[in-house]
C-alpha cells in the first residue's frame, strides 16, 4: 500500500502480510526530484532470503515499515534483528550489534495511524526509539503524512539538486542533476560531459554565492538549488 501510495506504479495491494513476493519497483516524485522506490517482501519470507542481502546492502537508504494498529515496537526490534542477519543495521542504532558492517541511514514508518489504538502505539514506538532513530506516523490508505514522509526520504539520502544554464539562457527548472552533499562545481561540470571538467575554468552561480551571478571557482561546495554557469 505505502508505495504504492508515494508512487504511481500499479502493485498489487492487499490487507493481508506477504503480499508482495518479489521486489517492485516504483518513481517517487518530490518537487522535482524522482526517487526510486523498492517494495521489498517481508524481511522474514524465507523465499526471498537468497536475494534479500544484496538488495539491502545496495539501498542507499531504508524504510522499516511497521503496523501501528498491531505491536510496532515488538516490529521494529523483530526487523532489526532480521537485518543484522543480513549484517545491516541503521545508522544511529546505538544497539547495534558488532556483526553489523552495513550501516544505513533509515526511517521507521508506523502506517495505519487512521485505527484504533494506533496513537498510544506511536507514542510507544516513538519512545523506544528515542533519539537514535527517526519514525514517523502516516495513513497509506488515507494520505496522512504523506507528503511529510517524501520530504524526510529525499533528506535521508543526503542529495541536492543543481541546475546548470547555458550563457543568456533560462534555466530549465524542472530537470535539475541529483549530486550528493559536499559535490563540487567540478564535479557538475562532468556530470554534464567530462569534457566539460577537463575545459572548466569557472563558474558563475546563482544561490549559494554572495551574490546572484558570483564567479566561483572549480572547487566550490554546491547547496541544493543552486543554478550554476559553467565556463571553458
Amino acid at each position: 500500500q505505502l508505495v504504492s501510495s508515494l508512487t504511481e506504479a500499479s502493485l498489487e495491494v492487499a490487507d493481508y502480510p506477504f503480499t508482495t513476493k518479489v521486489p517492485q519497483l516504483g518513481m517517487m516524485k518530490f518537487e522535482n526530484a524522482q526517487i526510486q522506490l523498492v517494495d521489498m517482501p517481508p524481511i522474514t519470507d524465507q523465499a526471498a532470503r537468497p536475494w534479500f542481502a544484496s538488495v539491502l546492502r545496495s539501498a542507499n537508504a531504508l524504510l522499516l515499515v511497521v503496523d501501528l494498529a498491531n505491536e510496532p515496537v515488538k516490529q521494529t526490534g523483530d526487523t532489526l534483528a532480521e537485518l543484522e542477519k543480513f549484517r545491516v543495521g541503521l545508522a544511529g542504532n546505538r544497539k547495534v550489534s558488532d556483526q553489523v558492517m552495513f550501516q544505513k541511514r533509515g526511517i521507521v514508518v508506523g502506517t495505519k495511524n487512521d485505527l484504533d489504538g494506533s496513537a498510544s502505539n506511536y507514542a510507544d514506538l516513538k519512545a523506544e526509539c528515542g533519539d537514535q532513530i527517526a519514525a514517523i506516523s502516516i495513513s497509506a490508505e488515507k494520505g496522512t503524512g504523506l507528503e511529510g514522509l517524501r520530504k524526510d526520504v529525499f533528506d535521508l539520502l543526503e542529495v541536492v539538486r543543481v541546475y546548470t544554464k547555458a550563457p543568456g539562457e533560462r534555466t530549465n527548472m524542472a530537470d535539475p542533476m541529483i549530486m550528493r552533499k559536499g559535490s563540487t562545481v567540478e564535479d557538475a561540470a562532468e556530470g554534464v560531459h567530462k569534457d566539460f571538467r577537463k575545459g572548466l575554468k569557472y563558474a558563475l552561480i546563482w544561490g549559494s554565492g554572495k551574490f546572484a551571478g558570483q564567479r566561483v571557482k572549480k572547487d566550490h561546495v554546491l547547496q541544493d538549488g543552486d543554478i550554476i554557469e559553467l565556463h571553458t
